[in-house]
């Protein structure tokens, strides 16, 4: 005889979101309360609703309150994060455990490690698990609640996350590399879902130079290789611009490019320690910007987190 697998309905993640939804009384002032956006608080609800098989909340004009059932199951919700917390208190939760942080993969691999060696020396019991990739699917993973933390690029005070340091995107080529400016431009880009993809060739469009897709890669290996070999151009931050590559712009008839910022975003998960990562992430960047030449301190990320 096979045992039916029961759906698990205690997901304290799912819970704490239902929680805040009930507590706040708006999808949206919740999302601020679980640090998420409001599309990801609305697919925890759905997800749980799933679950137990019923609708859980009432959505009326004055607000959201939960149904008879959801009642039910915010009592239950309220205990089982309550012992969830009081677990972690007394089993120690920030002294083992692991914590998921993602970035792009053009973001400064070197800061990355020095950071993470740092904090692996104030909790060594902790493991630490990275994952690199295009901005679009380090933030699908954050939304699906695969990491803890993500440092993630965009346009200039758009989207939400915390501020870390403003930085420049320049056009970049393999040393050799010989650019005809009455030719269309060669270009190595990142799959149509990428927003530096859009950005290059949004530019391009706005000054008429024509262009064509010579490689497309996922990752920074295929985007490298393609450069390396005098195949084609491409865009990177100034800041971590690699020794192989040589900056090029107006001389090669490119258009100059927009600034961007990298943000860090948090997770559902609370815990002390992701919370002194986040910390010390945003610290990091602020020292840097205070000791930049031309950069008044206070200017930079903020010194302290939300969290």
């Amino acid at each position: 005889m096979v045992e039916r697998q029961l759906p698990m309905l205690y997901d304290t993640i799912l819970l704490r979101t239902f929680a805040a939804v009930c507590d706040a009384g708006s999808f949206t002032k919740a999302a601020r309360v679980v640090n998420l956006t409001q599309s990801a608080v609305s697919l925890h609800v759905k997800r749980l609703e799933e679950r137990v098989g019923a609708q859980l909340l009432r959505r009326e004009p004055q607000g959201v309150s939960p149904t008879e059932q959801g009642e039910v199951l915010l009592s239950y919700a309220r205990r089982i994060l309550a012992l969830h917390k009081e677990a972690e208190r007394r089993l120690g939760g920030d002294a083992g455990g692991l914590i998921r942080i993602g970035a792009p993969e053009y973001f400064d691999l070197q800061t990355l490690s020095s950071l993470l060696r740092e904090f692996s020396a104030q909790y060594p019991a902790l493991r630490l698990q990275v994952e690199l990739g295009i901005g679009p699917d380090i933030a699908a993973m954050l939304e699906a609640d695969e990491l803890d933390l993500a440092i993630l690029s965009r346009e200039i005070g758009e989207g939400d996350g915390i501020a870390l340091s403003r930085e420049k995107r320049i056009w970049a080529a393999g040393q050799t590399m010989q650019l005809d400016p009455d030719e269309p431009a060669p270009l190595a880009l990142y799959p149509a879902n990428c927003r530096w993809r859009q950005v290059v060739l949004d530019r391009l469009d706005r000054v008429g130079r024509p262009w064509t897709v010579a490689v497309q890669s996922s990752g920074i290996a295929g985007i490298l290789a393609a450069l390396d070999a005098g195949l084609a151009i491409t865009i990177f931050p100034e800041s971590s611009l690699p020794e192989a590559l040589k900056p090029i712009g107006s001389a090669a008839a490119l258009p100059p490019l927009p600034d961007f910022e990298f943000v860090l975003r948090r997770g559902s998960v609370r815990s002390g320690a992701v919370d002194h990562l986040a910390q010390m992430i945003a610290n990091f960047f602020q020292l840097s910007a205070a000791l930049r030449p031309g950069v008044a301190a206070g200017n930079g990320a903020h010194a302290h987190l939300a969290i």
